[in-house]
């Protein structure tokens, strides 16, 4: 597991990551001393799909307005930055990259977030939160990374108020052979951890989730996809090769070689 979790970070960390933001914004003629949710979303929805996605997604799972939210595997915090600010959520976000931690919260107290969400350098199969805690988990492209899904998916539960919401986005095997590497998770094979779409699916129901549904097929963007035209996209944040990571990803789902999934589950009720 801490040789994983190392891989994990070495992947995602860049060097001079606010620095790579703020130059972002400014070529886009953005003022980089007061970015606002709108702006940043063009850049901190670091899944394939990017703003339109975690949209999208919050929609599809039905998460509650002003609910208590945990963003597992937030990244630079922008799931977390329009969860808060515009559904009115409290958001616990955490990630195992201090890089992104680090940067979350500097971009929280530049939209005047840092209220609303709390940020803390940590494993989704690990976390660090008392039991039945969150109304929802949302969870977005962070399973890719995660080889031991079954406890990825009882600390999701664990968790959850009885009746919370877990959604993940999720791509997986698909049936026409391996997705084309390197990809926006990782590089080569030996580093990404898909399964088949039904292996996430029974892997849910097995450690005690009800009302599981993969609602990808009713999402506007699909997780495999590529940002909106005319934003900056992730490439800020997960390096500048990440628009051919993107597009090999966006191949392979065309090819039938990954699946994207957005799955929604419940924790019972009592």
């Amino acid at each position: 597991m801490k040789r994983e979790a190392a891989s994990v970070i070495d992947h995602y960390t860049r060097d001079d990551l606010m620095e790579r933001i703020r130059a972002a914004l400014m070529r886009r003629g953005y003022d980089p001393d007061k970015p606002s949710i709108e702006m940043l979303s063009e850049l901190d929805h670091l899944h394939g799909g990017g703003f339109a996605t975690t949209e999208a997604q919050i929609e599809l799972a039905e998460i509650p307005r002003g609910c208590q939210v945990l963003d597992a595997g937030c990244g630079i915090g922008g799931p977390s930055r329009y969860l808060a600010g515009v559904h009115g959520c409290t958001v616990n976000g955490i990630d195992l990259t201090p890089g992104y931690i680090d940067v979350a919260g500097r971009l929280n107290e530049m939209t005047g977030l840092s209220g609303k969400i709390t940020l803390t350098v940590g494993s989704v199969t690990d976390l660090p939160y008392e039991t039945e805690l969150f109304d929802a988990v949302l969870c977005q492209n962070v399973s890719m990374n995660i080889a031991d899904k079954d406890r990825m998916a009882k600390e999701a539960l664990r968790v959850l108020k009885p009746g919370g919401i877990y959604t993940l986005s999720h791509l997986a095997e698909g049936p026409n052979g391996p997705p084309v590497y390197p990809l926006p998770w990782a590089l080569t094979a030996e580093a990404s951890f898909l399964g088949t779409p039904q292996d996430l699916l029974e892997t849910l129901s097995r450690v005690g989730f009800t009302d599981i549904e993969d609602r990808a097929g009713r999402a506007r963007s699909k997780p495999g996809g590529g940002p909106q035209p005319g934003t900056i996209g992730a490439a800020p944040a997960m390096g500048d090769d990440m628009p051919a990571r993107t597009a090999n990803a966006a191949q392979s789902v065309q090819a039938g070689r990954l699946v994207p999934m957005m799955v929604v589950a419940r924790r019972a009720d009592r």
